[in-house]
């Protein structure tokens, strides 16, 4: 992912190449930071590199946006739009956007100093937290300047286009390269695991609800996308920063909603769904429909977010992997993310059991 405030773990800063330097430098200067400041590697991006840029006692963020022929999605252009938004708006429960290159491709943000919460944390004000932020987010949807943002990444607005929407992300996955052993591993846990429980899910949705209309436009709302606490900060002001904007637009809510609960990296207890549901519907006015979606939704979600975990297996998404992360770093994560992607099939399977 990416984000305007990633992590609060710094690499080596010999990291940083004379190269790099001399480029940004000028960007960096004509937003208040001139002069010999110091630019450190930050930890955490998957998609993009983020720096920590400082001089004296100011501090911020540097992102440089992954850009590639095979992969068109314009990841800056979108996170900017949605940052220009939320500011116009008065939303301030993000960093704060000081400046963007599109030339090369750079943002720059106010550094917050916290830390991302751990599942054991969440408390119902941290939730609460969360639906303030969409709350605010959405206030001012039917305005000329909310319609001109773009739909989400993958947006659906019918259970047909979900469905359909995991099922290229299986697609994808049939198409592993099973070269190494943990290629092999990984291969094999797509065929014998994710899909017969992946079918066991779609076959489990009644064709009526197939064929259901698509969700009118009174329905959709603007969504951070790919939303969750493991997309924000804790900072030292007890209140919580979201970050990472570049998948962001025009989406249903129960997708919103699926996400925020089936994101692995900081999972929030199912306990609080019931009440997260119900203040979400009564703060964007969704009909009766909505929570139903999401709890037919919730499953086949489980599976996607297990297609994500596996990306790293992809060879599109490796390229860019490497670009955040290096490749060394992409060998490991495979591990980390396969087994990741085991213990959500797992929760995915119980609930069709």
């Amino acid at each position: 992912m990416g984000g305007g405030a990633e992590a609060v773990y710094m690499l080596n800063p010999a990291a940083i190449s004379p190269e790099f330097r001399d480029r940004v430098s000028p960007f960096l200067a004509a937003h208040g930071f001139a002069g010999d400041c110091v630019i450190e590697p930050v930890i955490g991006g998957g998609n993009n590199r983020v720096y920590r840029v400082q001089i004296g006692s100011r501090a911020g963020l540097l992102k440089a946006y992954f850009q590639n022929p095979a992969d068109p999605r314009d990841r800056f252009g979108a996170e900017r739009a949605f940052y220009g938004y939320l500011w116009e708006q008065g939303v301030r429960r993000t960093p704060e956007p000081l400046g963007w290159d599109e030339e090369q491709r750079l943002g720059l943000f106010t550094f917050v100093a916290g830390h991302k919460l751990r599942a054991e944390e969440i408390t119902l004000d941290h939730v609460g937290q969360a639906l303030a932020f969409i709350a605010e987010l959405n206030q001012a949807r039917v305005t000329p300047a909310a319609a001109q943002l773009p739909l989400a990444s993958e947006a659906c607005f019918s259970v047909a286009e979900h469905l359909a929407c995991v099922e290229r992300r299986i697609a994808r996955l049939v198409e592993i390269a099973a070269v190494s052993p943990l290629e092999r591993e990984a291969a094999a846990f797509v065929a014998e695991d994710l899909k017969p429980v992946w079918q066991k899910i779609r076959s489990a949705i009644d064709a009526k609800i197939l064929a259901g209309p698509p969700l009118s436009p009174a329905q959709r709302c603007l969504s951070p996308s790919d939303f969750g606490f493991h997309n924000a900060l804790l900072a030292e002001d007890g209140r919580l920063r979201f970050f990472d904007f570049e998948y962001a637009g025009w989406d249903d809510p129960a997708k919103l909603a699926c996400d925020f609960f089936c994101q692995p990296q900081v999972p929030v207890p199912f306990t609080l769904r019931e009440e997260f549901l119900s203040r979400l519907a009564q703060t964007l006015k969704l009909d009766s429909t909505f929570s139903d979606r999401v709890r037919r939704l919730q499953p086949a979600y489980s599976v996607k977010w297990c297609c994500i975990m596996l990306n790293e297996f992809v060879s599109g998404d490796q390229t860019r992997r490497a670009f955040a992360v290096g490749k060394e770093s992409v060998e490991t994560r495979k591990v980390d993310q396969l087994q990741k992607a085991r213990c959500l099939l797992k929760s995915a399977r119980e609930s069709v059991i």
